[in-house]
């Protein structure tokens, strides 16, 4: 008896099968959604691993306006302390202009910072 009940429902079992498994998805399977733009955070991060400190300064400032947090005086200090790296590699290589453009932008991120600021010739502390 199971034999010829099995024989008897294939049949109609199939077509159940058939319809259940057309009604399941009616999206494609290629379609993706479309990728989220990177998070400001996540751009300053990817500049500054980059090297493209100009860039990355820009995306410091727009994290400033947008998500202020606690998290933005690590960027600020990491900023600072690759444009003053920026300053002293050009400083090995002989080039002032660029050697102070540096040391002047990683002023303007931390201006009280000891470090980026030099004495001047007559030993007086220089004003920021």
């Amino acid at each position: 008896m199971p034999a010829s009940l099995l024989r008897h429902l294939a049949p109609l079992l199939l077509p159940l099968v058939l319809a259940a498994c057309q009604h399941g998805s009616t999206e494609p399977a290629d379609s993706a959604p479309p990728p989220s733009p990177p998070s400001l955070s996540h751009e300053f991060e990817r500049q500054l691993g980059e090297g493209d400190l100009p860039a990355a300064t820009a995306s410091f400032k727009r994290l400033q306006l947008e998500q202020p947090g606690p998290a933005l005086e690590t960027y600020q200090r990491r900023l600072s302390e690759a444009w003053l790296k920026r300053g002293e590699q050009a400083l090995e290589r002989g080039d002032m202009s660029a050697a102070a453009t540096a040391l002047n932008n990683a002023r303007a991120l931390m201006p009280k910072a000891p470090s980026l600021n030099l004495p001047r010739q007559n030993g007086a502390p220089a004003k920021p």
